[in-house]
């Protein structure tokens, strides 16, 4: 269950930057991204009812999808992560944010509210090469991503990460290597993006501009193939697709084609075990 924990981001509020990260539009990805005013009560009562009806024995994970989670002073931050935490029908909570909004007091937090309920803390990375990382606007290096994972798992918190595969300049060695980071961090699970171009972004207009080409279908599979074996079976693969709504997708029309995705990384998994490599 998505939900907007009504914070922004140090790289759009001005504190690191204004334009945010080159491919990133909250509109595209989170159903929640304009409720930062809306309590997070209202929000539950609102979004829980028809999901319950959709899968009314689920566990119900409440998710804080948008801008960045654990961006407000930690009195704050208490008040907001609770409010969903112990809501009788939500099993544990998912939060979304940056690996330099992870402070001491706030992993704390983090940590204390995970032993009550599960706590999932999800670290945004990208890529694992600063090069890349300065490229697309991050504003924080590997090395602060790995601090942080590092902290969070010293306390016993479950950390998930996302990365992009088809950033301008990578190819399959800055794909593998990122993978190889994800292990060796000790990361319970990735979830995987193939770049997809949305309306106004940074690599929007570079698209546009003709400055870099999007992998084909075929080579984003065959990447996500040779990164879940670097990755090994440690490591839980919580999606290789990414959804965007029509309005605002651009390219490639096949980013979000979940069974058409899976079923080519599969092919590709075979193919790899057929030649003794799995």
């Amino acid at each position: 269950m998505p939900l907007s924990g009504g914070m922004t981001c140090p790289n759009l509020d001005g504190t690191k930057g204004f334009s945010g990260c080159a491919y990133c539009n909250n509109r595209s990805f989170s159903p929640v991204w304009n409720l930062a005013k809306v309590s997070v009560e209202e929000q539950i009562a609102t979004l829980l009812p028809p999901l319950r009806e959709k899968y009314p024995e689920a566990g119900v994970l409440a998710y804080f999808q948008p801008y960045t989670n654990t961006y407000a002073p930690v009195d704050r931050l208490r008040e907001i992560l609770s409010a969903a935490l112990f809501h009788p029908d939500v099993a544990g909570i998912s939060v979304g944010t940056r690996p330099d909004c992870l402070a001491d007091p706030v992993v704390e937090l983090l940590a204390e509210l995970n032993e009550k309920k599960r706590v999932i803390v999800e670290v945004g990375l990208q890529s694992a090469a600063d090069k890349t990382l300065n490229a697309i606007n991050r504003r924080h290096t590997f090395r602060e991503f790995q601090e942080a994972v590092e902290r969070l798992r010293r306390r016993g918190l479950s950390v998930t990460t996302h990365v992009i595969v088809g950033l301008p300049g990578e190819s399959v060695p800055d794909f593998l290597s990122t993978a190889r980071a994800v292990r060796d961090l000790g990361i319970s699970a990735v979830k995987i993006h193939p770049l997809h171009i949305v309306c106004g972004t940074r690599l929007a207009e570079e698209y546009a501009s003709a400055e870099f080409e999007l992998l084909s279908f075929e080579d984003f599979c065959e990447a996500v193939a040779l990164m879940i074996l670097e990755m090994g079976t440690d490591v839980a693969i919580e999606r290789f697709s990414g959804e965007s709504p029509g309005d605002l997708l651009i390219a490639p029309s096949w980013s979000g084609d979940r069974n058409r995705i899976a079923a080519c990384v599969e092919n590709h998994l075979k193919e790899l075990k057929h030649e003794g490599l799995l």
